[in-house]
This record gives C-alpha cells, sequence and structure tokens, in this order.
C-alpha cells in the first residue's frame, strides 16, 4: 500500500510541476508572439525570396576571416539583397526585438524549466539577424566564417525559422500566422 501512496505522491508532484510550466508557457505567449511576429515583420522587409539557395561569394583569408566579393560580382538574388536599404523602421523594429527578447529570458529565469530553449531560439534568431544586418549595412568589412554562417542562416533558412524554430516558443495562432505555406 505504502508503494502505491509513494506512486500517487509522485504523480501529484509531477503534475504540479507540469501545471506550473504550462501556466507560465501561457503568461508568455505575448512576448514571444511578439517577438516572432517583429522578426517576420523585419525579415518580410529584408527578403523578397524566403526560400534562395544562393550562398555569399568571398574569399578566404589568413586568421579564418572572409572578404565579401563586391556586390557587382554576387549572384543577381544576393545583390537584391545586399542593396535593400536598413532605414529607421527596420532599426526601430530591431531594437524593439532586443528588448523582447531581454524580457522573454527574464520571464524564462523565474521557474521555466525550459529556461534554455527561450534563451537559444531568442539569441539564436537575434543575433543571426544582427550579423546579417551587419554585412548587408557594410559588405565591404571582413567577416569571420560565424557571421557568415549566421548571414546564410537568415537568408537560407526562413522556413525553418518559421515553421519550427519560432513556433517552438510562439502561440499556436502565431505559429500559424507566421508560417511558410511549402508550395
Amino acid at each position: 500500500m505504502e508503494k502505491y501512496i509513494a506512486m500517487l505522491i509522485v504523480a501529484l508532484v509531477a503534475g504540479a510541476f507540469y501545471g506550473v510550466s504550462m501556466i507560465k508557457k501561457r503568461k508568455m505567449y505575448p512576448a514571444c508572439d511578439r517577438f516572432a511576429e517583429t522578426y517576420c515583420q523585419i525579415m518580410d522587409r529584408l527578403l523578397d525570396d524566403h526560400g534562395t539557395k544562393q550562398s555569399l561569394l568571398t574569399d578566404s583569408l589568413d586568421g579564418g576571416l572572409f572578404c565579401i566579393w563586391p556586390i557587382e560580382e554576387q549572384p543577381e538574388a544576393l545583390q537584391a539583397v545586399l542593396k535593400k536599404p536598413i532605414d529607421d523602421t527596420v532599426l526601430s523594429s530591431v531594437r524593439e526585438l532586443y528588448f523582447l527578447r531581454d524580457d522573454i529570458q527574464a520571464q524564462a529565469s523565474t521557474g521555466s524549466f525550459s529556461k534554455d530553449k527561450y534563451n537559444a531560439i531568442t539569441n539564436q534568431v537575434f543575433d543571426s539577424l544582427n550579423a546579417y544586418l551587419s554585412i548587408v549595412q557594410n559588405p565591404t568589412l571582413l567577416i569571420s566564417k560565424k557571421d557568415l554562417e549566421q548571414f546564410h542562416y537568415v537568408l537560407q533558412k526562413q522556413k525553418h525559422i518559421r515553421n519550427t524554430t519560432l513556433p517552438a516558443i510562439a502561440s499556436a495562432p502565431c505559429a500559424a500566422k507566421i508560417a511558410i505555406v511549402k508550395a
């Protein structure tokens, strides 16, 4: 009998932890949804095609750095991307994304069992966008391999970001709203 009571207590504790986790997750949805929507709005302004497989043409230099080829020598699809202006609206949205990331991480750090998931997703999305914007704003800078990978992540993985990465932290209605339907 004691064995069954112990199992019942364990089940009740596990259920309580699950319930608290679900309540916490629901409280985080507004900030996570706004983060996902803001990111998608930024990308809609910057990318004409969410499924390009083009890669930035670069020369490898000593020390693991890369020099980006001139815009005129890049594939045509990338020329358009590199010529897109980063205006005040985009910068304002990036600033909002930064504060939303901090808000999500602060909320996740107080009692969330999946804080590492929230931190990893928001950091990856924000840091890759930041690297992307840095390259677009100044394509003459020398860049690291990590910067190049993050640029390509933003450029080539929009379907994955919108269909898998962001929905992992966003509500179901938001996930449906930001998804890129596979054609």
